[in-house]
């Protein structure tokens, strides 16, 4: 090792450690904390040669262009992404009481340590398979991957013993280099508290930017196809082995991505969620089992709207985790406004117990389109993984309560059986208080999911490394690139929905109002424009219902008038209101009729 890489290894051995997780949404669910290791874990020899080529990023970073959307990230730019009303700027450390009571534990977060002092081992697989950020697709294989040859999944096998040999400490250094950057990054993580500033935490962002950047050299990716060591080829066998004894169901959730993903591929996913310990695999997939079957029963709702009552982009109009757009690597993108969530809307739209569907269509019906899209890009783009934009701007402390919590519940078990399927993790606009959210987070995350984590306070410096891992062609007009809005991507009207029954006009009215007592009246007003018309839909839960009106400004007349009642208390229901035609001024007017109740309006155009 020459004295260069000597120094850079022994300040990466002395720095602290860490990078930043996400917030209260989305969390990777494969990485449970076992309590017990299991004894036939594959040993993995860390001075073998045995990852699979990619180059890190040697470009400079392009500055964003911020004038292109003004507030560089600002959701109020679109009516889509309207605040709610009632919303509390302020966080305190009284306000996380009810966070971490609503049932978040292992059976859905996979638990840290409440003491900061963590074990080691808790880090040991960040090091034995580093999740490290690409910017380049994988590079072509001398020989095709195939679990009939075996062999083709091994390092020596793709690459000969004497290439080995001769590239071996190279990849070794480069290799260690990057695993240590990112075992850092987890352990400054999961070492903060309340009192940490959040400068505090986005340097340890810069910190692990600075340690990934390995100049002259390709860092090999462990646990991939073409990247294997024996002992972990040894566990492939056996996993490929036990599927096809036991009960095909199995077999059939490893496989949930087989129209685009290889099955080597699918093997080594979950494997490496577990460290390469098949026994282990078998336990998360008797946890997702249970919730697999259900969904199998109804084919994980292929039409959303006859599932649930409404459009896509109705849902994503109060839950807006947007896809839109492929990494340079190929993996898609998926964009959550954090601050746009509106927990009161999404109840006027759906029980908790019908809220994973919208979750089992995504990933079923929808996530392997956008991987063909990734293949399109490059067709040795092969992984099945996404890159994620957490935006926390305008983000509040009425958005977390138990119905947010209970739609990330719905996710978190769906999630159980799509293992390794996060890239890594971006948030960007994170407030002054961050620090005071993560030392609640930190406890409810494992480390593998912090070491894919950044966070970035400047608008400026997030878009700058947005730009790095995904170009402008790719990346949403709200963030400054020349890609579609992710209004427009919500509602699939940008490049023709792939799925046409999920198909729908783009929200442009979003309202959530609430009226308290009997006879209270409140609007909101419209603007349209010559030819243009809008469909307005009321939701609530309420069945002491309202008085709904549409009228022009300046008339006294309502132009469409209905009564909103329920027939069940405590029922999403909807009625529509009916069309508005341009050009014009008008106002939605809610008049409660026997007492309170929250109703959602919703335009579409």
């Amino acid at each position: 090792m020459g004295p260069e890489r000597k120094k850079m290894t022994a300040k990466l051995k002395k720095s602290k450690l860490g990078c930043i997780s996400s917030l209260f949404i989305c969390f990777d669910s494969s990485k449970k904390k076992h309590k017990n290791e299991k004894k036939n874990a594959v040993h993995v020899d860390n001075n073998k040669s045995d990852g699979k080529e990619i180059a890190l990023d040697k470009r400079p970073v392009s500055p964003p262009n911020i004038d292109r959307c003004g507030s560089a990230t600002s959701g109020k730019s679109s009516v889509y992404f309207e605040t709610h009303e009632g919303t509390d700027d302020q966080w305190d450390a009284d306000s996380f009481d009810s966070f971490v009571a609503h049932e978040i534990d292992g059976q859905f977060f996979f638990s840290a340590k409440d003491d900061p002092s963590i074990p080691q081992e808790v880090f040991e697989g960040i090091h034995l398979y580093p999740p490290i950020p690409t910017v380049e697709v994988d590079p072509a294989l001398r020989s095709p991957i195939s679990v009939t040859n075996m062999k083709s999944l091994l390092r020596s096998y793709q690459f000969g013993e004497e290439d080995d040999v001769q590239q071996s400490e190279q990849f070794q250094e480069a290799t260690e280099l990057a695993a240590l950057a990112l075992e850092h990054q987890a352990q400054r993580l999961m070492s903060l508290d309340s009192k940490q500033n959040v400068n505090d935490i986005f340097n340890s962002t810069n910190l692990l930017l600075e340690e990934l950047k390995i100049p002259g050299v390709k860092v090999c990716e462990k646990g991939f196809p073409g990247a294997l060591t024996d002992d972990e080829l040894k566990a492939v066998e056996r996993l490929w082995s036990e599927l096809k004894k036991r009960d095909p169901i199995y077999n059939e959730i490893v496989r949930s991505f087989s129209p685009v993903e290889k099955e080597a591929y699918s093997l080594c996913r979950w494997l490496r969620a577990r460290k390469f310990d098949v026994d282990a695999v078998f336990e998360l997939l008797d946890e997702a089992r249970q919730h697999y079957e259900i969904a199998k029963k109804h084919n994980f709702y292929p039409n959303l709207e006859e599932s649930l009552g409404f459009s896509r982009a109705t849902f994503l109009s109060q839950y807006p985790e947007i896809y839109c757009g492929n990494a340079r690597n190929g993996c898609p993108v998926m964009y959550m406004k954090l601050g746009s969530i509106q927990p009161e809307g999404i109840k006027c739209l759906l029980s908790v117990e019908e809220a994973d569907r919208y979750f089992w269509n995504n990933m079923m019906h929808h996530y392997t389109d956008r991987l063909e899209e990734g293949r399109h890009i490059n067709p040795n783009f092969l992984r099945t993984e996404n890159v994620i934009i957490y935006d926390m701007e305008g983000v509040s402390r009425s958005q977390v309560n138990s119905d947010t919590m209970d739609m990330v519940k719905a996710g978190a078990k769906v999630m159980l059986s799509f293992p390794e399927t996060l890239h890594c993790l971006l948030i960007i606009n994170a407030p002054s208080w961050f620090g005071l959210v993560w030392s609640v987070v930190r406890k409810l995350i494992d480390a593998r999911t912090a070491s894919k984590i950044e966070v970035f306070t400047s608008s400026k410096k997030g878009m700058a490394r947005m730009q790095d891992l995904i170009d402008n062609s790719q990346i949403p007009s709200d963030y400054g690139g020349t890609g579609p809005s992710l209004a427009q991507a919500a509602s699939e009207v940008s490049a023709g929905a792939s799925k046409p029954q999920d198909s729908s006009k783009v929200v442009v009215l979003n309202k959530v109002i609430h009226l308290r007592g009997s006879n209270q009246e409140k609007n909101k007003k419209i603007d349209l424009k010559e030819g243009q018309t809008m469909t307005v839909t009321i939701y609530t839960r309420s069945k002491k219902g309202a008085k709904a009106a549409i009228t022009r400004e300046g008339s006294d007349s309502p132009i469409l008038e209905k009564d909103v009642v329920g027939k069940e208390e405590d029922r999403p229901y909807s009625t529509v209101l009916g069309d508005v035609k341009g050009p014009g001024n008008f106002e939605v007017q809610l008049k409660s009729i026997s007492g309170s109740g929250t109703f959602l309006i919703l335009g579409n155009m």
